[in-house]
């Protein structure tokens, strides 16, 4: 899990910064986007909800009506039969008048829901039958002349028949409102869930958007520091190729002019006399020789700069090869030294190249001769520390100033003080080392101080 996450922060650190600040700005936007969706959503939710709980206290307040209606025109024909007086009949012709609306009204508002339709049905049928009941004995109750004992025997049985008509409408009526009530209850949950759900999303749109927000600042400043920091590499690129221009122009300048003067004055004296004008043609070739490996040697550079460091198939034990570079060094070494070798009596295997590891130790040997005086003491020590083969090649000569330590590795440069000696160099050989060191993974460093010598190390993995 967290191998994976390692894996998408390191593809996201690869994505160009384009594409990443893109994804910056548009992380809270689509947050904000969101958001803002789903709580339309939600309050249309909300709406509708609070619609349909409307619409059910509506159905339930007209079927409240249609029970008033009933008891209205019930009680009316029972006081009239009691006591004879019309006026009791006011309520039963009220709601009379009012019943088909109420029926109406009440059929509108359920005829979306099939199921309450059917429970309508029945109680429509009901209250007609209570209703067409109650004017039936109206109407013979206006119309009858019996004895006061018959007259009230036939009165009871009409009321006995009414009150059994006025309770199947109830229980019809009780019926659909039962239903309306399950009805309310559930949208008013439903309509409770949505609201508890409304502010659930407000919260949760709160952490997410201060979340992104965090990320996205987060994630702007690494962008703004990585973009500095190429900034900052590029400017010290383009430092190092004005330098790099500049010492590229002096080096090669310098033996073009010589080549030039030595040919011009080899041509006058081949004419004038021509067994002098062999040691100018020589100097010549010593020039175009030099000039050549100057050549070869930014060509090497050029090669391998940038280059990620390679695997490296080939092993092969580190202590005769500094024997062999070392013997090969002293035969062409015309200074007079003190040299010390120390090597272990046990193999060092590494994987890499002999021959670019060659030139490594030949090149720091060729500095430390080139730049410690006759008398002095070279010494060049190869030993394991750790899972590392290190090598010190040590000095005692004119050592390198501080100001100039930093620099002893860029292209071309060369120290003052070893410009006004006078000592013979193109400046690329410390390059030359750096890059064939980090080619197989190691780290060279230098510790000197001015006129008491120079350390060099290099370290190197050892082969697993």
């Amino acid at each position: 899990m967290l191998k994976k996450l390692w894996l998408k922060i390191q593809k996201w650190q690869q994505l160009p910064p384009t594409q990443r600040g893109i994804v910056i700005i548009a992380l809270p936007v689509c947050c904000l986007l969101s958001t803002v969706g789903v709580l339309i959503w939600l309050s249309a939710s909300i709406a509708d909800y609070e619609g349909w709980v409307r619409h059910t206290q509506r159905v339930q307040l007209e079927g409240r009506e249609l029970l008033n209606h009933l008891i209205d025109a019930e009680t009316g024909v029972r006081g009239y039969h009691l006591t004879q007086q019309v006026g009791f009949l006011e309520p039963y012709y009220t709601a009379a008048a009012q019943l088909p609306s109420t029926l109406e009204n009440l059929e509108a508002l359920i005829s979306d829901n099939p199921h309450q339709l059917a429970h309508f049905q029945d109680l429509k049928s009901a209250v007609k039958e209570t209703f067409q009941l109650l004017a039936q004995q109206l109407e013979e109750g206006l119309n009858l002349s019996l004895a006061e004992a018959e007259q009230r025997l036939y009165f009871y049985q009409q009321l006995e028949q009414a009150k059994q008509a006025m309770d199947r409408s109830r229980a019809a009526i009780n019926a659909f409102m039962s239903e309306e009530d399950r009805l309310l209850v559930d949208r008013q949950q439903q309509l409770e869930a949505l609201r508890q759900t409304n502010t659930v999303v407000l919260l949760l749109a709160v952490v997410v958007g201060l979340g992104s927000s965090g990320l996205a600042i987060h994630w702007f400043r690494q962008l703004y520091q990585e973009v500095d920091l190429r900034g900052q590499r590029l400017e010290v690129a383009c430092d190092r190729l004005a330098r790099f221009t500049a010492n590229a122009s002096h080096q090669l300048r310098a033996p073009i002019a010589a080549i030039l003067s030595h040919a011009q004055v080899g041509l006058l004296l081949a004419r004038q006399a021509p067994e002098q004008s062999l040691p100018r043609l020589e100097k010549v070739a010593t020039l175009a020789k030099s000039m050549g490996q100057l050549v070869n040697d930014l060509l090497f550079l050029a090669r391998y700069e940038g280059v990620s460091p390679p695997d490296f198939a080939t092993s092969f034990d580190l202590v005769p090869l500094i024997e062999e570079v070392v013997q090969e060094w002293q035969e062409t070494s015309t200074a007079s030294h003190h040299f010390h070798l120390e090597v272990p009596s046990v193999p060092l295997m590494i994987k890499g190249d002999r021959e670019m590891l060659k030139q490594v130790i030949l090149n720091l040997l060729t500095n430390a001769d080139r730049y410690t005086p006759k008398g002095g003491t070279i010494t060049l020590q190869l030993n394991q520390q750790g899972t590392s083969a290190v090598i010190n090649v040590s000095d005692t000569g004119m050592g390198i100033s501080e100001a100039a330590l930093p620099h002893i590795f860029d292209y071309f440069y060369r120290d003052e003080r070893v410009r006004q000696q006078g000592i013979s160099g193109s400046g690329l050989g410390l390059a030359i080392v750096r890059q064939i060191v980090h080619l197989h993974r190691g780290t060279v460093t230098v510790h000197s101080q001015e006129n008491q010598g120079s350390t060099f190390t290099v370290k190197l993995p050892l082969a697993p």
